[in-house]
């Protein structure tokens, strides 16, 4: 980075014992050497006064009056021991202004003239850099060198300890047990390695340096040495909390949470990808941005939340979740491993009823089968954020196999709308990581409002709170698109529209839309709005007047045909409630003709399809839809199909003998007229006779042939068989009979003969028994007429 040191001392022996001698240096670095007693008698005055300062003159400078102890005077130190020959002077960070020349010595006894020459053209020498470490950890130094200093011997000095104290050389004997190790390529560069950081003490200043004499050769044992530092590292050590192994998969999303003592919590929290790339949070209980790592320091609970979304192989790395405190940080090191995601669920699209439940399902690796499972939910900055305690006893979590579970939302509200994800979440001391591996996008509906042609039907739209005085609406279609229908407005309360009212309640926020005198063409999507910040769609469907109604026989089957009502729409045919079958009850439709026993022709041009049951069963009787879908919604024409039971040959049997065991059903005649009191008296007692003779007379269900002619046989062996027949004979005639009775009295009108009247009545009601043998089943007919009592 900067010029190279290179640092010739050169040792002239001038007049007398003055010695002079020249050092090498470059700009950014550093250098230090002996300045030697040249006088071998050792004297108390040589120990005083000792002094390094530029020029004759000594402005500016730095002397000493005591031993054993570093005199500093800003970038220039010096340091006496008075056991030695010799006090060492160190100037730090050297510049082009420190060339020239410099004067050390004793102000009593003897002075050296001392060359300092600044160079600037080495680009590794000079430099400059940070490092990071953490208590308890191994950390390695990285010191270059140029071509040329291979075979010097190389140096590492900390500043820790005063101004600069030796730590350890290549030439010396190493042990691995050392602290402090050298290990040297001898190409261009060595190591230094420091075991063990166990306080912050073993942070500071490094100095790499190389030793060297007047000229490029490696010193020999003679010669006089200074070093030359060639690079600064500035070493960080850190208190560590703990260290955390985190998974997470590509293309998904990670959840950390760091956990720092409470008295903490109000400092600033940061998070560091590798040494150079730091990233504070600079604002609390807000989420802070940088690229795709978001950060949230919360203050009230002491906690740094941070979620990394859409994960890539480069964001496999290890990070720093920190707290800066005075002028050192406490951290939580988290290795995050980014694997393949092959295994999970893909991202799914869910709707769900307000009002209602809906289950998600979410997959997460097996070995994590007792871990916590986790959802949350994204805002709008796409950042997903743990469901509040007060929402959380809505959600119910339930292990459904190895690697999956479910979570069911019931209650589901208009703010449950959004983007969930979902996953296996890890517990540490100080940290906690979710690994979200399922994304869920979840869209509201409103319950189906089924309607009946001719009807009324009510769309309620519920909203926010805050929404509370904006202008809301109700289109057909989409609000806000091009092919929406506005239908009405919150505003337009008091204007009047054909089969359109509306009503909004802020108190209970909701908006009410009444259509009346629905149709065929009311069918369809309507979506609640306010603003173009919400819109929920609401199915209307239709079911039309007229029904239609079939009888079939078990083991038979039936066709059923419903009418299009309207053109060119998707048919279904589907069991119990419109809004059930739809969903879950739908036997066949256009998209699936054959389903077991139904099958569905379309018929278009004839404006029907028709649906085929065959094979049927009592179990099939009940109600069914016919339907027709429009927009992905429907109108729906009732079916009520009816299955009798078939009548087996014993079951005939069984009615048979039953039959014989039954009374005759009571027969009565309707009422006629008379032109006379005596007529009317006459016709009342044979209308009681005939109720007394017909009081064994019923009714028979239908039977097959062979079942009437057994039971014929069984009719003519019974006692009452001629009574029966007589009768049945003698209703048809009855008529005839009384036509001949009235014009019988009306020429007898002055002379009754009220004897031989019943005899020509018996004389009637006997010839008719003679004439009904083949016809024992008759007509009913109704007649007030009194019959003579038959003797048998």
């Amino acid at each position: 980075m900067r010029a190279a040191i290179i640092i010739f001392i050169t040792l002239c022996l001038i007049s007398g014992q003055v010695l002079c001698f020249k050092v090498f240096g470059c700009t950014g670095g550093s250098v230090m050497f002996k300045c030697k007693n040249s006088n071998q008698r050792k004297s108390y005055d040589q120990y005083k006064g000792k002094y390094f300062c530029r020029n004759r003159d000594c402005t500016p400078g730095i002397s000493n009056e005591i031993q054993h102890h570093w005199v500093n005077n800003g970038r220039f130190s010096l340091y006496d021991d008075e056991n030695s020959s010799f006090f060492t002077v160190f100037i730090r960070n050297l510049s082009r202004e420190d060339d020239g020349e410099y004067t050390c010595g004793n102000k009593q006894k003897w002075s050296h003239d001392v060359t300092l020459v600044v160079n600037n053209k080495s680009s590794s020498c000079g430099t400059s850099v940070i490092q990071a470490a953490h208590i308890g950890q191994m950390i390695t130094l990285n010191c270059e060198y140029e071509h040329g200093f291979e075979k010097h011997t190389k140096v590492i000095y900390s500043l820790n300890v005063d101004p600069v104290h030796v730590l350890n050389s290549s030439q010396s004997s190493q042990s691995s047990e050392e602290k402090f190790i050298l290990s040297d390529s001898q190409k261009d560069h060595f190591n230094v390695t420091i075991r063990n950081i166990s306080t912050a003490d073993d942070g500071g200043v490094y100095l790499c340096g190389v030793e060297r004499d007047q000229t490029d050769k490696r010193p020999s044992e003679t010669s006089i040495t200074h070093i030359t530092f060639i690079k600064e590292i500035h070493l960080n050590v850190h208190t560590q909390l703990t260290s955390v192994q985190a998974e997470a998969y590509i293309s998904k999303s990670v959840f950390i949470k760091c956990k720092f003592p409470q008295e903490f919590k109000g400092n600033k929290k940061f998070i560091q990808k590798d040494p150079s790339q730091k990233i504070p949070v600079n604002k609390q209980n807000q989420w802070t941005l940088h690229d795709n790592v978001k950060m949230f320091d919360d203050s009230s609970e002491g906690l740094l939340k941070v979620f990394i979304s859409d994960l890539t192989a480069a964001d496999e790395a290890t990070y720093k979740c920190g707290v800066n405190i005075a002028d050192d940080h406490l951290f939580t090191e988290i290795k995050l491993t980014v694997n393949q995601a092959d295994h999970f669920l893909g991202s799914s699209k869910s709707s769900a009823v307000v009002g209602e439940s809906v289950k998600l399902i979410c997959s997460y690796p097996e070995k994590h089968n007792e871990a916590i499972k986790h959802i949350c939910k994204e805002n709008n900055e796409k950042i997903c954020q743990i469901i509040s305690s007060s929402e959380q006893q809505r959600f119910e979590f339930s292990d459904s196999a190895a690697g999956v579970f479910t979570v069911i939302i019931s209650n589901v509200r208009l703010t449950d709308a959004g983007v969930y994800w979902c996953g296996a979440e890890t517990r540490h001391k100080h940290l906690t990581s979710v690994s979200l591996t399922n994304k869920h996008e979840l869209t509201l509906t409103m319950s189906l409002v089924i309607g009946r042609e001719g009807d009324s039907a009510e769309i309620k739209c519920p909203y926010d709170a805050n929404q509370a005085k904006e202008i809301k609406q109700l289109c057909k279609g989409k609000c806000f698109t091009q092919d929406a229908q506005n239908i009405i407005q919150s505003d337009e309360a008091h204007v009047k529209k054909t089969k359109i009212s509306v009503k909004d309640d802020t108190e209970l926020n909701l908006f009410t839309v009444t259509i009346t005198d629905l149709r065929a063409e009311d069918v369809g999507k309507y979506w609640c709005a306010v603003k173009d910040a919400f819109n929920l769609p609401i199915d209307l469907m239709i079911i039309m007047k007229d029904g239609i109604t079939h009888e079939a026989s078990v083991r038979g089957s039936v066709s059923i045909s419903c009418k299009y009502i309207r053109k060119n729409n998707q048919s279904v045919f589907c069991r119990d409630q419109p809004n059930i079958c739809v969903r879950d009850g739908v036997h066949v439709s256009s998209n699936n003709r054959i389903n077991g026993r139904f099958s569905l022709t379309d018929q278009t041009s004839a404006g029907v399809f028709t649906v085929n049951i065959s094979n049927l069963t009592e179990e099939d009787s009940g109600k069914y839809w016919c339907g027709e879908e429009h927009s992905g919604s429907f109108i729906f024409t009732e079916v009520h199909l009816h299955v009798n039971r078939e009548m087996t040959t014993s079951d005939t049997k069984k009615e048979t003998a039953q039959e014989t065991k039954k009374p005759v059903t009571e027969m009565t005649t309707s009422p006629t007229k008379t032109e006379t009191s005596q007529d009317e008296e006459k016709t009342e007692m044979i209308s009681s006779d005939t109720k007394t003779e017909t009081a064994h007379v019923t009714e028979k269900p239908e039977m097959t042939t062979s079942d009437t002619k057994k039971e014929t046989l069984q009719e003519t062996k019974k006692p009452g068989f001629p009574v029966i027949a007589v009768v049945s004979v003698g209703l048809i005639l009855l008529a005839l009979v009384i036509v001949l009775i009235l014009i019988k009295l009306k020429h007898n009108k002055h002379e009754r003969r009220q004897t031989g009247d019943h005899e020509t009545a018996q004389e009637q009601i006997q010839d008719t028994r003679h004439h009904s043998d083949s016809d024992h089943e008759s007509t009913h007919l109704y007649s007030t007429v009194q019959f003579v009592q038959v003797q048998r």
